[in-house]
């Protein structure tokens, strides 16, 4: 007896057959009203079955079609479908609230999650997943982000008053569909004076999280064009036995399309469900955009105003919700004749800048394939630094063809110059490409789908090659998404 569980709706009845065989309806949560309509019934038919909690209502057969309306926010149905005598499974249509729950030709519509990131910490706060900010600097090099007991943990001190973790992708919410932002999280003393904030984005541009402060009272934060424009108590009284200093579940959800509703949903102890404990409603109410970049990074940030408390995070996702897999812009930087002579010579570089204008730069490149070539026998490499002192003689320039991403190739931008020195010391290094004189060789990702190198906002890509007065080619290929 396959069952479902049905978000319903306060303003519309949504129907739940689409044949006539048996089925049961079951209240899970708050109180529905149950209605037989050819038809779907206004909103103040007074023609209905009135299930609570728990309550469940059973259907031998039908002849019309079953409509049924959520009473209070966050009211749910389980609807199940019943076996036929012959053994047969009987459809069970569940919809959607709104009207629109069907595609142009009439066929329900179908919502599948579709994971854009996620991260555990098992064993540590990875670097190639996460950047981390003391104080508004980036930095590896930290005590007070750490892995303990499989949990991220971020936490001030006298010196260190302000923590940021951030991930380094900043995945794209993509058209048309939902936009989900979920997690694990523990506040111990909750009125420390401190505030202590999770959710994604950059709070200097555009940010949507929930946000714990020293009166103890969680707020829903929309942060746009470097502007606080919402911060709203969230009333966590429908929730029985909820404590922010125990481990619970959030989830942040938005529609956006530039004008969308956002909603914040906790773990109720009661019922081990989330339950929707604040919505912001936007829709149809401003003149400009709910959030002007909605490209954004899971973020969780510690603040002490004169204490010092822990924020513990066990993992995140964020998830398209019926979202595909991203197209991504071609982009190649290419550098030929390049004279090298010694260790670890410089051939070329590019170069994701942390800003497009004034803006963060939250364009995501996937490295696709490296080729290389040299006259005589020789090893290259491959490094990734974020520390712009690796390199000497250095002037990155614009490839331009749609993309903002940087080379110090003359041969792709005469504006730029090449590197003339590099301190490999300043860089983590990511693979090596020997060669046999001028047999050129080619590097590609050998499985795409699982294996993933981004490049990220303020990341440099170099390549070097240790020979002896040769000259060396190269050439990078990416796919970008663009913004």
């Amino acid at each position: 007896m396959p069952t479902n569980r049905v978000n319903l709706s306060t303003t519309n009845y949504v129907r739940i057959n689409i044949g006539y065989g048996p089925l049961i309806v079951e209240s899970l949560t708050g109180d529905i009203h149950v209605a037989l309509s050819e038809t779907k019934p206004a909103v103040t038919n007074i023609a209905f079955h009135k299930l609570t909690d728990r309550n469940r209502l059973t259907f031998d057969r039908l002849d019309t079609n079953v409509w049924v309306l959520g009473k209070n926010t966050g009211a749910q149905a389980v609807v199940t479908e019943v076996t036929s005598a012959a053994g047969s499974i009987l459809p069970i249509g569940v919809t959607g609230a709104g009207d629109l729950i069907a595609d142009a030709w009439g066929i329900q519509k179908v919502s599948t999650a579709l994971s854009l990131f996620h991260s555990l910490f098992t064993n540590e706060v990875n670097q190639a997943w996460w950047l981390k900010y003391h104080n508004g600097t980036e930095t590896q090099a930290t005590t007070n982000v750490y892995a303990e007991d499989a949990q991220m943990t971020l936490l001030t001190d006298d010196t260190v008053t302000d923590v940021i973790v951030e991930s380094r992708e900043t995945p794209r919410y993509q058209p048309n569909r939902g936009h989900l932002f979920s997690t694990s999280i523990r506040c111990p003393d909750p009125t420390a004076l401190c505030e202590r904030e999770w959710g994604l984005g950059f709070r200097a541009e555009n940010e949507v999280v929930f946000r714990l402060k020293p009166d103890g009272n969680l707020y829903a934060v929309i942060v746009s064009g470097g502007t606080q424009r919402t911060e709203e108590l969230i009333d966590t009284s429908v929730l029985t036995g909820f404590d922010v200093s125990k481990n619970n579940i959030y989830d942040i959800q938005f529609q956006w399309r530039g004008a969308g509703n956002y909603k914040f949903y906790i773990g109720n102890p009661a019922t081990g469900l989330l339950t929707l404990v604040h919505q912001i409603d936007y829709l149809g109410t401003l003149e400009r955009l709910t959030m002007e970049n909605p490209a954004l990074p899971a973020h969780f940030q510690n603040t002490s105003l004169t204490e010092h408390a822990a924020l513990y995070c066990g993992c995140v996702d964020i998830t398209s919700e019926n979202g595909v897999k991203d197209r991504l812009l071609y982009g190649a930087s290419y550098a030929e004749n390049v004279s090298v002579n010694g260790t670890d010579s410089p051939v070329m570089a590019i170069y994701q800048p942390p800003t497009i204008g004034t803006n963060i730069n939250t364009d995501t490149v996937s490295l696709a394939r490296i080729s290389v070539n040299c006259d005589k026998k020789s090893a290259f490499k491959v490094w990734l630094t974020r520390d712009p002192t690796a390199f000497t003689g250095a002037t990155f320039a614009d490839i331009n063809s749609g993309s903002h991403v940087q080379t110090d190739s003359t041969d792709v931008n005469p504006a730029a110059a090449r590197t003339t020195a590099f301190d490999t010391t300043k860089a983590r290094l990511i693979t090596a490409i020997p060669v046999l004189a001028a047999v050129p060789r080619q590097i590609d990702n050998p499985a795409r789908d699982e294996i993933i190198f981004p490049i990220v906002r303020g990341d440099y890509l170099m390549i070097t090659c240790t020979s002896t007065n040769s000259v060396a080619d190269a050439l990078i290929e990416w796919g970008e998404a663009v913004s």
